[in-house]
């Protein structure tokens, strides 16, 4: 195909001045997007609360985000955290409430499009004519949303007059209400002139500039395998481990935050000991002190735990039970050589994992991608059929070093960006989402 650059300028020759092109970037590559906006856009759509959320810390901070999918009013909160710049698909008064509300709670006033059904079609979502006419006198109740006009689709189909027809009753209904601002955002890759020549002022284009997504490709199936962190992920032991690092390293003299922990988590415990030696001294620590920092960080967390292994992650073993049950190999890759916890895996998690890598059996710890490659060797397949299941940002690096898909479940104190930041390929803020994911 032409390259982007060249689409869209092929795009542009069709649309007036006045028209707004959003590029419908949904499921697209960071690099695809990158070249939309190198050859001039500022406008991108997308579908998921999650993909907005992972592409926009990665993109130009100029963008115009609109959201154009279906939106939960559990994810309300979320999207608006990001601060769109439309959100274009508000198709009940329900979400319409819960985007005042929550908009109230961030002190922002939220741009949005009423979403219109006047397809002849059941599986499209929006407000009827009727209810449109009818909620327009009581929008400015709704003081932390500002209506900017309606968005709808067509009907699908090949007829002409019939698509023509929705566009010209969408056009109808906006003429006959005062918006603040009227735009009427309708027209996609297949009809987006026919939009329009009937009014539209805004059209949502993807695959004529992107391409059409081979989607046989990407159907969702479960991996094969699935490489589980330990600390942060199976067991909530991180504010242990916190305290432990914290009280060990500065007994011997060297500074350490619970923060930097959770920053070196992952990591074997010789070499964050010995990174933080050579921060003061420049050289690397003396092997006795190694051990010596860490068998009083070992005693320590066992003295805060009673011996005991600290609870599960709320979630997780719902998720491995799932995986279990469909097939899926389950391993536990972990930087600690912690034994008193290793010991008790297979105890905790009975008939569960097929075999757990630790600090005993790699040169090299996290971010290295070492343990997550000798998973991987020992499982027997293919990299596009494992994952990986993180909770540290050094985790995650590694995971992807390894060229492995790695998932991050945000179980501690660092916010998504740090998870992000390192390329995760989903973030979620705890196990039942993951378990939904997986199911889905």
């Amino acid at each position: 195909m032409d390259s982007i650059a060249e689409q869209i300028n092929s795009v542009r020759a069709h649309i007036p001045a006045d028209v707004t092109l959003v590029c419908v970037s949904k499921f697209q590559p960071i690099e695809a997007i990158r070249q939309a906006y190198e050859a001039g856009e500022r406008h991108f759509g997308e579908s998921r609360v999650q993909e907005l959320k992972m592409k926009s810390t990665q993109l130009p901070s100029d963008i115009h985000w609109h959201f154009i999918g279906h939106l939960q009013t559990n994810k309300v909160r979320d999207l608006l955290k990001l601060r769109p710049y439309l959100i274009q698909s508000v198709d009940s008064e329900h979400l319409l409430c819960a985007i005042n509300e929550e908009a109230a709670k961030l002190g922002i006033v939220q741009d949005v499009l009423l979403e219109v059904h006047v397809a002849r079609e059941e599986t499209k979502t929006g407000f009827t004519p009727e209810e449109i006419t009818n909620i327009f006198p009581s929008l400015n109740r709704y003081a932390h949303i500002r209506c900017c006009g309606l968005m709808t689709m067509a009907t699908n189909t090949d007829d002409e007059t019939e698509i023509r027809r929705c566009f010209m009753e969408a056009k109808a209904i906006l003429s006959t209400l005062n918006f603040q601002h009227s735009t009427l955002s309708m027209g996609m890759s297949d009809d987006y002139r026919i939009a329009i020549d009937c009014g539209s002022n805004m059209v949502r284009i993807g695959s004529t500039i992107f391409g059409e997504r081979n989607l046989s490709k990407a159907k969702p199936v479960l991996p094969k395998a699935v490489f589980f962190d330990q600390d942060g992920v199976l067991f909530n032991s991180m504010p242990y481990h916190a305290q432990s690092w914290e009280w060990s390293m500065n007994k011997h003299g060297l500074p350490f935050t619970a923060e930097q922990t959770y920053r070196n988590e992952g990591r074997t415990g010789a070499s964050v000991i010995n990174e933080a030696y050579h921060l003061i001294h420049g050289v690397e620590a003396p092997q006795e002190l190694i051990e010596a920092v860490y068998t009083d960080k070992s005693n320590h967390f066992n003295e805060l735990t009673g011996g005991q292994l600290p609870e599960l992650i709320p979630g997780v073993r719902e998720v491995l039970q799932y995986l279990h049950e469909s097939g899926v190999q389950c391993w536990v890759v972990t930087g600690s050589g912690q034994r008193s916890l290793l010991s008790k895996l297979h105890d905790t998690f009975p008939g569960i994992f097929s075999g757990i890598i630790t600090a005993f059996d790699v040169t090299h710890g996290k971010p290295d991608p070492e343990p997550y490659l000798k998973a991987w060797e020992r499982s027997g397949f293919a990299k596009e059929e494992c994952a990986v299941v993180e909770n540290a940002p050094l985790g995650v690096r590694a995971g992807k070093a390894a060229g492995l898909f790695t998932i991050a479940v945000n179980t501690g104190i660092l916010p998504d960006e740090a998870l992000w930041a390192e390329k995760a390929d989903r973030v979620f803020p705890n196990m039942t989402e993951l378990l939904h994911f997986f199911k889905q």
